[in-house]
C-alpha cells in the first residue's frame, strides 16, 4: 500500500477512535475507480486511514468472507483447500472481539498442535491478522491468547473433548470438523456455548460425507457457504494452484477437496459411510493376529497412484478389525 503524505519512517501509528473509514469502501468499489482516481484515493489518506485500511477486513474480503445475516448459531463455511477458510475464520473470531463484545472465545482443531500452528500462529493465524495496536497476547503454556480489552481464546484439541466438559464459551471457531475423531468434542462444545445474549461459532472445514458433518448440515441454526480453491486463485501459487487442478480437477477426490461437495458414497459400493460408523469402535480387543497389506503404484511419477496401505486385525472370537492407520500398532 502507498505511504501517505504525512507518513514518517519507521513510525507506527494507530488508527484513533475518531477515524473511521466510510462503510462503503470495499475492493470491489475501489476496483471500479479508474486508475488516475485510485492513486488520487491512496495518496490523501492519513497515516491513521492507511493503517485502518491495512487491516481493514471488509475491504479485502470476498463476499462469501464475511459472516452472513440472519439469526443463527453456526456457521458451516465449507469450502475447498486454499479457498481462505483460516483467514476467514480468524477475522470473524476478531471482529466478535473487537466490535460484539465477545469475551470468553473457544478455538478448537482436530489437534492441539493444529490449534497452535495454524488458528493461532499460522500466516493466516490470530496473532497475523490482528492489527499491531490490538495484538492478543498469547500463553501457549496457559493454551490461552488475552486482548487489550480483557477478552480471552482458550485453545483446545479435539482430540480431548473432556477438556471442553466444564469451561463456558460465548464464541467460538471450530478448524477442519471433518478431521476431528470424537464427535463428543464438538458435543461437548455446543454445551458449554452457554454466555452472553447470543453466542455464536464458526466452523470452517474441508467438507467430508462423516456422521458430524452431515448432522450439522441438517441442523437448524446453521447457515451454510460454500467455496471453491478456484474463487482464490489470485492469492495462491501459480504452480501449486496448476499442480493441483492437473492432478485432482474433475475426479472424485477433486470435488470435494477442490470444488467442496459434500459427497455422498460412490453408487454400487458394497460398504457405505453409514455402515461404517455403525461399525467404528474406539478402542478394540485384544488381537491375536495382525497383518499388513499394501497395494503399490506401478509408475513413480507425478502422474501415478497413491500406494495403497492398510493392517487388519483378528480379535480372539470371530471379529476382525481394521486399524486406524494413524494408530500405532503392537504387533508382538
Amino acid at each position: 500500500m502507498p505511504q501517505s503524505k504525512t507518513h514518517s519512517p519507521g513510525q507506527m501509528v494507530s488508527p484513533s477512535t475518531s477515524v473511521e473509514l466510510q462503510p462503503r469502501l470495499t475492493q470491489s468499489w475501489f476496483d471500479s475507480l479508474p486508475v488516475k482516481k485510485r492513486n488520487q484515493f491512496l495518496s490523501n489518506l492519513t497515516d491513521a486511514e492507511a493503517a485502518n485500511l491495512e487491516y481493514r477486513w471488509s475491504w479485502w474480503a470476498r463476499s462469501k468472507q464475511i459472516a452472513p445475516l440472519g439469526d443463527w448459531t453456526t456457521w458451516l463455511l465449507l469450502a475447498g483447500r486454499g479457498f481462505g477458510k483460516t483467514r476467514t475464520g480468524a477475522e470473524w473470531v476478531r471482529d466478535q472481539v473487537e466490535n460484539c463484545g465477545k469475551r470468553r472465545v473457544a478455538l478448537v482443531a482436530a489437534t492441539a498442535a493444529d490449534t497452535r500452528d495454524v488458528m493461532v500462529e499460522g500466516e493466516s493465524g490470530l496473532l497475523e491478522i490482528c492489527p499491531p495496536w490490538n495484538r492478543p497476547k498469547y500463553e501457549p503454556s496457559k493454551r490461552r491468547l488475552t486482548w487489550p480489552n480483557g477478552a480471552l481464546a482458550t485453545t483446545y484439541s479435539a482430540d480431548e473433548p473432556k477438556r471442553l466438559r466444564g469451561p463456558s464459551h460465548d464464541c467460538a471457531w471450530a478448524d477442519e470438523l471433518a478431521a476431528w475423531r470424537y464427535d463428543e468434542a464438538w458435543d461437548n462444545l455446543m454445551l458449554g456455548l452457554r454466555l452472553g445474549t447470543d453466542p455464536r461459532a464458526i466452523v470452517t472445514t474441508t467438507p467430508k460425507p462423516n456422521k458430524l458433518v452431515k448432522s450439522l448440515v441438517a441442523e437448524e441454526g446453521t447457515v451454510i457457504v460454500k467455496g471453491t480453491t478456484y474463487e482464490n486463485r489470485q492469492n495462491l501459487a501459480e504452480r501449486f494452484f496448476d499442480k493441483i487442478i492437473r492432478r485432482y480437477e474433475g475426479t472424485r477426490l477433486g470435488r470435494q477437496e477442490l470444488d467442496a461437495e459434500l459427497l455422498d458414497d460412490r453408487p454400487g459400493a458394497l460398504w457405505n459411510s453409514v455402515m461404517l460408523e455403525d461399525l467404528r469402535v474406539k478402542q478394540h480387543p485384544e488381537l491375536v493376529r495382525i497383518v499388513g497389506a499394501i497395494d503399490p503404484a506401478i509408475s513413480n511419477n507425478e502422474g501415478s497412484d497413491e500406494h495403497g496401505i492398510i493392517f487388519g486385525g483378528k480379535a480372539a472370537g470371530k471379529d476382525g478389525h481394521l486399524l486406524h492407520p494413524g494408530r500405532s500398532i503392537d504387533a508382538r
